[in-house]
């Protein structure tokens, strides 16, 4: 039967492969049901990488395997590392620990990339595309890898959408019905870890500013300041 989003997009795909991948850090009450509602889509990824950040603690998942994120952790290493993993070998979708797929997510993120060779990244979440989201291999190797300095988990983002709309990449979107508690881990820190938490946003933020002349959505470098990734 075809999609209501055109023609059959398992004839389009033929035997092109895709990649879920899952960085996580200590919240694994969430990965059951995120990885559970990937696959139980109308398209299914074929392999389910979880980026596990905590250092060794994630437990074996139903439906998915483990990879060992490098220390310190960081968000931009876990994409980069998912990236390398996967390489040219079809779709990498990448996502938050607190996304719940709705049935038709992946199908509908797929379907814009096919029919939308400029775009970058597909997302189904506008606002917070970043949150999950399909990462075309090209655009990965034309733009280079998420820079690995900023700590943690902010403004790489943000650093990566102005890379990708310098270099001519679309930010595209695929809207669908995903669920997102947003800022899962953050409730799980402990004080220690939130002082670390505030200190790494404060790193971040400054070092994005200098990077590119101000905030995010304010840039004015078109190359980095000082030769920065």
């Amino acid at each position: 039967m075809e999609s209501e989003l055109g023609p059959g997009l398992a004839a389009e795909r033929g035997d092109t492969m895709i990649t879920l991948a899952v960085p996580t850090y200590r919240r694994f009450d969430l990965l059951p049901g995120c990885v559970a509602s990937a696959r139980a889509g109308s398209v299914l990824p074929d392999r389910v990488l979880l980026i596990d950040n905590s250092g060794g603690e994630c437990p074996a998942i139903p439906g998915a395997e483990i990879i060992q994120g490098r220390q310190p952790q960081s968000v931009a290493k876990a994409w980069n590392d998912a990236a390398c993993l996967v390489g040219s070998q079809g779709w990498l979708i990448l996502c938050n620990d607190d996304i719940t797929f709705a049935p038709d997510t992946i199908e509908r993120m797929v379907d814009v990339a096919e029919r939308t060779p400029r775009a970058g990244i597909v997302s189904p979440i506008e606002g917070q595309r970043f949150s999950c989201f399909l990462l075309r291999y090209q655009a990965y190797l034309d733009v280079g890898p998420f820079d690995e300095a900023f700590q943690m988990a902010y403004f790489e983002d943000n650093d990566y959408a102005w890379r990708l709309m310098l270099r001519g990449w679309e930010l595209a979107l695929a809207p669908s019905a995903v669920a997102h508690v947003g800022s899962a881990t953050l409730a799980k820190l402990t004080t220690e870890q939130m002082t670390a938490k505030h200190a790494a946003y404060a790193h971040n933020e400054s070092y994005f500013s200098k990077k590119w002349g101000g905030p995010p959505h304010a840039e004015i470098y078109s190359t980095p300041f000082g030769g920065q990734s």
